[in-house]
């Protein structure tokens, strides 16, 4: 699906309050259909997904337009650079599991990569 015309980005991040539960199984997988683009659960049932690209400074740039993105939509990931890569992991930390804003804040992100580094 191209990432510009995903529903899913169009979509607002909803803070999480707690008290909720976790989506299950089916639930998570009809999400990940929908955002497609190689995320996948890793073992912690996170949202993973691991972009590459060929020096140091450009994963720093994406980290650092998913950090305004990020703030914008108060919905945070877990971030790691290294060269030539930038890895993302993102759940719902105060229910730790997955909520839909995880997947809306994937679908933002991939719509960032694909606009700015494709």
């Amino acid at each position: 699906m191209n990432e510009a015309k995903n529903p899913l980005t169009q979509q607002q991040c909803i803070p999480c309050q707690g008290g909720i539960p976790p989506m299950d199984v089916a639930e998570i997988n009809n999400f990940l259909l929908q955002l497609n683009n190689n995320w996948q659960i890793n073992e912690l049932g996170h949202l993973y997904k691991k972009y590459t690209f060929k020096d140091f400074l450009t994963p720093i740039k994406f980290a650092n337009l998913i950090a305004a993105l990020t703030e914008k939509e108060e919905h945070h990931p877990e971030l790691l650079i290294g060269w030539g890569h930038c890895s993302i992991e993102m759940w719902t930390h105060k229910i730790n599991g997955l909520t839909p804003s995880d997947f809306y804040m994937a679908a933002k992100i991939e719509k960032e990569f694909s606009d700015n580094f494709l």
